[in-house]
């Protein structure tokens, strides 16, 4: 089925349980590291499934830090089976041993593992010698099971050139597809990697190898760009319409970070438009008590705001819409 979203997917509701991980990768969004604690309680992420149900959010997708270390991932995923709800996780695959991955894998729609290039390349992005090694020894764990699994690539202005390597790595190991994710300085890439994010030149070439690449080796690769001509041709999957009723609507993405915070579409965008936190409220009444506000219409109109920005641009112009949201935000 497709959804009159951005991305043409089902809306999804994004959970960081916890920004542990066993690795501190350079480019980490949520900063994530073996030095964090916390966790989020099985008790408060259940409440909040629940109401991201009702409210229409139809995916799980737990990210981290690193998902595998959290104690109670097992329960998180079951409720949402309950509920309905398609769900996947998103891992540097270093811990997707056999213990762990009993008893997860009947759970898991989709598990996506994280492949950042070359196994140089990957080592150094991830700052962990060994680190692709492991990854790659671990694949045949996920193989065995029959889950469906994919990578994803973290496209950096410099590494377009390695997309090549991780998609024929997906069609030789039986990954279904390769998600091409543009670098964004939000975490800790703000400091280790300032100057690393692709331009609309890199994105460009992303897109096309994207295209030829899977057509020849039989892989699906989605980058997450899109070029300024999409945005003329389909400006209702990105604009909603007012008045804004349903908070799915103006935010078919929702995040969870691990302190409880809740936000809509992107971890960039500025905290006035965050719901607010789940250990504060559960998420139907923050979800309400948004739309109320009026936050719905403000977001709606930096939508707007950010397309007649961007339509100006040259026809064939590569960009990522949400990270142009988000600036629109600032």
């Amino acid at each position: 089925m497709a959804y009159k979203t951005p991305l043409g997917i089902a809306p999804v509701l994004q959970v960081h349980p916890l920004n542990r991980c066993n690795i501190a990768c350079s480019h980490c969004y949520t900063s994530s590291g073996p030095d964090k604690g916390g966790e989020l309680s099985i008790e408060l992420l259940r409440d909040c499934l629940e109401d991201a149900a009702t409210l229409g959010y139809r995916q799980l997708a737990v990210s981290g830090g690193e998902p595998l270390l959290y104690k109670s991932l097992i329960e998180l995923l079951s409720c949402a089976r309950a509920l309905g709800m398609i769900t996947t996780v998103t891992t540097n695959g270093m811990l997707l041993t056999p213990h762990r991955w009993e008893g997860l894998s009947e759970l898991i729609d989709v598990i996506a593992i994280s492949i950042d290039g070359v196994p140089e390349e990957h080592d150094t992005i991830r700052r962990h010698p060994g680190a692709f090694a492991r990854t790659l020894a671990n694949l045949k764990v996920v193989r065995s099971s029959g889950v469906s699994f994919g990578f994803i690539f973290t496209l950096t202005q410099y590494n377009v050139n390695s997309l090549e390597f991780v998609v024929q790595l997906a069609a030789e190991q039986g990954a279904k597809s390769v998600q091409v994710h543009p670098l964004t300085l939000v975490g800790r890439a703000i400091n280790t990697l300032p100057d690393a994010c692709p331009d609309a030149v890199e994105l460009s070439a992303a897109l096309y190898e994207a295209s030829s690449l899977g057509a020849k080796l039989g892989v699906i690769v989605h980058v997450d760009a899109l070029i300024v001509d999409q945005l003329l041709k389909f400006r209702d999957y990105f604009i909603p319409r007012h008045p804004v009723i349903n908070l799915v609507d103006v935010a078919p993405i929702l995040i969870i970070q691990a302190d409880s915070s809740v936000v809509p579409l992107t971890h960039e965008i500025n905290r006035s438009l965050h719901l607010g936190l789940l250990t504060n409220a559960r998420l139907s009444l923050l979800a309400q008590d948004w739309l109320n506000a009026g936050m719905g219409k403000r977001l709606v109109d930096v939508y707007e705001r950010t397309w007649s920005e961007l339509i100006k641009m040259h026809s064939g112009t590569a960009l990522t819409w949400y990270d142009e949201v988000s600036l629109q935000t600032q």
